[in-house]
């Protein structure tokens, strides 16, 4: 396939594509280039699609044919048809693509019915692919759901029967439920199908009788109260199910080819694009990119799949997107009923193990799965973490590896105050964009933005919150700032519609703006809900908003600014509204 080119180098082909990665330049698509080469059909390599032949091997042959044709080649599939991927051991990921250039994966409207063991697709180390008009989908299904019929709040427990057509829960302990994210539940109201926003981890599953089941759940006597509390016989609980995982393959270098994260996962590629995907079940998370570069999302949905009673449409997180400087773009999307974030965009960190003047030595701070991904030429933030803030910018001139996860860099000028423990993070190049999204109701956050970033006309109903940027921890950031938010609604957020915080305000590098909201509208009701809270930002500016109130509060209390510098607010509208919307005094 030849070399591929730097990060820079990329960068500026795309833009003579005309892919416009300036920061509120659109993204361009990749089926120009893909639309001169050769056109390969499933079906000619003996893919059925009847939803019921295992169809994974056939496809396989047709992408490896794809990929082996190089620049401009399409991978397509029949309209209307469902292609059962069967239980892979050997690997993650049920679908791989690796090491290609310029493809087009077109699904043509068809369904990919995978086996919870694995994950549908994986893309690894691969440039200027897209992915377009599939359906995703898992039979069976990596959740069940069920009714509570009884709530036990002394004891922390509560009784549940499963819903028609739902499999049974696996009945046992630790053995089978550690406290982990893999023992995750949630609760939904049980009229209007709506996350109470309460989660825990079940321990323990007994048979009582009668199609009913006991749950004990893990968690001090505290928080098991503050979660099942609120919860009443009738409400409706998502669990998820355990299935046998598979093998995590490797490659000469250590990187990971697959993993058990998301439907689609996209490592260490460039200008990835996924449209038009529907995603129905997750066994995880739906979508996920890590190290990779200029990924955009278009058109895609994550739902409960329409004609069926389903409560969940992914058991984590919708979109988690760890980028480096080029920031995604999801535009034209949909998420609903997630036990975890709608979009998650962030950059992992890098964490300073010895510091020798200009030469500094890194270990990738983020899971096991993602590597150190360092060009010459790049620029480093890095964050003091014990002092919280920000220690200075630096170039990388050269960079030597010296085992997976772990480089030395040497950088254009030492930094003094650079400590064992510190973070370096790669500095954004462009902005984050999420522009015409939709959220319904989730258990967690629809927007969590790390790097600067633009949110523009999209809606947010029924979540916890609605646009969060926070740093808190040694792996997600970078410290936030550059938030900016135009022409958004927000109804009824369950804590606050935005909300940003630092650890300090000199956390974020010097002569930023921390954020801004404006032309957007706040309808808060019964609850602790809030329309805005930052915590020591340097720079907020709050302009021509409007905050509807559902019952008597006080404003002072819907928008909330602690220990903030530089505040801006103009024009922000008040309006009291009863139960039915009519105006109140």
């Amino acid at each position: 396939m030849g070399q591929q080119p730097t990060r820079r180098q990329f960068l500026a082909s795309a833009a003579e594509c005309g892919m416009g990665l300036a920061a509120w330049g659109g993204y361009g698509t990749n089926e120009g280039v893909a639309a001169r080469g050769r056109v390969f059909e499933v079906a000619a390599f003996g893919a059925v699609g009847d939803g019921c032949s295992d169809d994974r091997a056939a496809i396989q042959a047709a992408i490896a044919a794809g990929c082996q044709a190089g620049p401009g080649s399409r991978v397509v599939f029949a309209p209307g048809k469902t292609y059962r991927l069967a239980p892979r051991p050997e690997n993650f990921g049920a679908l791989m693509i690796g090491a290609a250039r310029g493809l087009v994966l077109d699904g043509r409207g068809a369904t990919l019915l995978a086996d919870p063991s694995n994950r549908i697709l994986a893309l690894h180390d691969s440039q200027q692919i897209t992915v377009q008009d599939f359906q995703l989908d898992y039979a069976p299904l990596p959740f069940t759901q069920a009714e509570l019929t009884g709530v036990d709040v002394p004891r922390g427990q509560v009784r549940l029967r499963v819903a028609s057509g739902y499999a049974e829960p696996a009945i046992g302990g630790s053995e089978i439920y550690r406290d982990s994210k893999f023992s995750d539940c949630v609760f939904l109201d049980g009229d209007r199908h709506r996350f109470t926003h309460a989660w825990l981890r079940v321990r323990r599953v007994e048979s009582v009788g009668r199609g009913e089941y006991r749950l004990a759940f893990h968690g001090d006597r505290r928080r098991l109260t503050n979660a099942l509390q609120g919860q009443r016989p009738g409400d409706g609980i998502g669990l998820k199910m355990p299935f046998p995982p598979g093998i995590l393959g490797r490659n000469a270098a250590g990187r990971y080819l697959a993993t058990g994260v998301a439907n689609i996962n996209i490592a260490f590629c460039q200008g990835v694009q996924l449209q038009r995907i529907t995603s129905f079940a997750a066994p995880n998370m739906t979508f996920n990119a890590h190290g990779s570069e200029a990924v955009v999302l278009r058109q895609c949905q994550v739902r409960r799949k329409p004609g069926t009673d389903r409560l969940i449409a992914g058991n984590s997180d919708g979109c988690h997107l760890k980028s480096l400087t080029t920031m995604p773009c999801l535009e034209d999307c949909y998420f609903e009923a997630l036990m975890d974030d709608s979009i998650h965009i962030k950059i992992s960190s890098n964490v300073v193990t010895q510091s020798r003047g200009r030469r500094v030595r890194l270990n990738h701070g983020d899971i096991a799965y993602n590597d150190v991904v360092l060009e010459p030429g790049q620029d480093l933030s890095f964050y003091g973490w014990e002092q919280r803030r920000h220690l200075g910018f630096a170039e990388v001139v050269a960079v030597e590896r010296t085992r997976y996860r772990q480089v030395w860099v040497t950088l254009d000028r030492s930094l003094p105050e650079l400590s064992e423990g510190d973070l370096a993070f790669p500095r954004p190049l462009t902005e984050a964009r999420v522009i015409r999204c939709d959220f319904e109701s989730q258990l967690k956050t629809a927007v969590l933005l790390r790097p600067p970033g633009v949110v523009r006309e999209c809606t947010f109903a029924g979540v916890a919150y609605g646009v969060h940027a926070f740093f808190n921890d040694r792996i997600e950031g970078p410290v936030p700032f550059g938030i900016h938010v135009c022409d958004c609604d927000f109804h009824q957020p369950w804590i606050a519609g935005v909300a940003t915080s630092l650890p300090h305000r000199d956390a974020a590098p010097p002569d930023t703006h921390g954020l801004t909201v404006e032309d957007s509208r706040f309808v808060i009701g019964r609850g602790p809900g809030r329309a805005i809270v930052a915590n020591r930002q340097n720079g907020v500016s709050l302009r021509d908003l409007t905050v509807t109130t559902q019952e008597e509060r006080d404003p002072q209390t819907l928008i909330e600014l602690r220990d903030c510098h530089n505040v801006e607010q103009l024009r922000t509208r008040w309006k009291a509204v009863d139960a039915a919307g009519h105006p109140t005094v």
